[in-house]
């Protein structure tokens, strides 16, 4: 070996050397990354609408009912089997309210017992008395906040303060024309609600209502991020600012630091995966949590946890190794400081970082 090699090579070495010292002069151990483990929690063959965490309960609101979680694994039916569920509104520890389908035809039901019983109530969503064909449109997404229940249809936003038998108008109009909303959020101030889905021409809608002044503005503009075709699937808040919100839809998410001045691409693609979902940490504001769902409704995909450790700007992805499995996911919540994805037709998996 030559002089300049020898030379060239003590040099490297005393580079890394250096590089993984620490200043006491003790070797640093590279912090490895995170691994998932992934466990099933049953409800194989389930499609997942809808999963909502309460400190004590875990629910799921699937093509075969409402469901709530007994033990790892176990789950109990709370309604009957042929409700497509949509959406759970959680009033208190008794009181439920869902949004359902059977067939064509849309119901809102009540429980005052934790499930063991519903009842069928008049309502007047969709702009008519609630007839034996059930509502005159679908409540696609609803929230209880403040004594109020706010639920969102084809192209509207409404307000009941009866638990859903009497709504009044917010925003928009009965059975509008459009492919529907499909997020709803209501900020924990009170004032602000984001709402969002997808419009006429396929394009993706977002809105904003004041309950202070009464006002709403739509953002057409976000379509330069999240391009046409696209939709809006979920709307996140940052816990520690009211003005900071995440928006994830088909096409990827995006981010407003100033209440939807101004809009950044956080994870978008070109491929027009659809990300329902969106997790913030609820320990590291940081660290985001997310996975997709490619348009397949009969085949099998990969299941891809997406995390971000600052605050979106870079991701890490992590498959699970079953390339069977219907992976796509279509819900996301933590829950007793555990993440749980709601999978299409793949029933509900645990994801634990060691």
């Amino acid at each position: 070996m030559s002089a300049v090699k020898v030379i060239s090579l003590i040099v490297s070495i005393l580079f890394l050397a250096a590089c993984n010292s620490s200043e006491d002069g003790k070797a640093s151990i590279p912090e490895p990354d995170p691994t998932p483990e992934f466990t099933s929690q049953g409800l194989d063959g389930h499609i997942i609408h809808r999963l909502i965490s309460t400190p004590q309960q875990l629910y799921a609101g699937t093509d075969q009912g409402l469901y709530v979680s007994q033990q790892e694994g176990q789950w109990q039916r709370l309604t009957e089997q042929n409700w497509e569920v949509m959406d759970l509104a959680i009033v208190d520890d008794t009181r439920l309210l869902v949004s359902y389908k059977i067939d064509a035809k849309f119901f809102l039901a009540e429980s005052t017992d934790s499930g063991q019983t519903w009842q069928i109530p008049q309502s007047d969503f969709g702009g008519t008395d609630q007839q034996s064909q059930g509502l005159s449109e679908p409540i696609r997404r609803m929230q209880y906040h403040q004594d109020k229940l706010y639920g969102v249809g084809y192209n509207v936003l409404a307000v009941s303060e009866d638990f859903g038998r009497n709504w009044q108008l917010l925003a928009g109009s009965w059975n509008g024309f459009a492919t529907g909303m499909s997020a709803l959020t209501v900020n924990s101030n009170g004032v602000d609600i984001w709402y969002g889905g997808q419009g006429a021409i396929e394009n993706p809608l977002l809105m904003h209502y004041r309950t202070d002044n009464m006002t709403y503005e739509a953002f057409p503009d976000i379509d330069e991020l999240l391009s046409v075709p696209s939709t809006v699937k979920g709307i996140v808040f940052a816990p520690d600012s009211s003005h900071t919100l995440f928006v994830s839809g088909e096409g990827g998410i995006i981010k407003s630091s100033d209440n939807g001045e101004t809009w950044q691409a956080l994870n978008t693609n070109d491929n027009s995966r659809f990300y329902f979902d969106l997790v913030l940490d609820p320990d590291n504001k940081d660290i985001l949590y997310t996975a997709g769902w490619n348009k397949n409704f009969e085949d099998p995909q990969s299941l891809i946890v997406e995390i971000s450790e600052d605050g979106g700007q870079s991701w890490e992805s992590y498959q699970h190794p079953d390339n069977d499995l219907f992976g796509g996911v279509f819900s996301m919540v933590i829950h007793q400081q555990q993440l749980y994805l709601g999978l299409y037709k793949g029933g509900v998996m645990q994801v634990t970082f060691q």
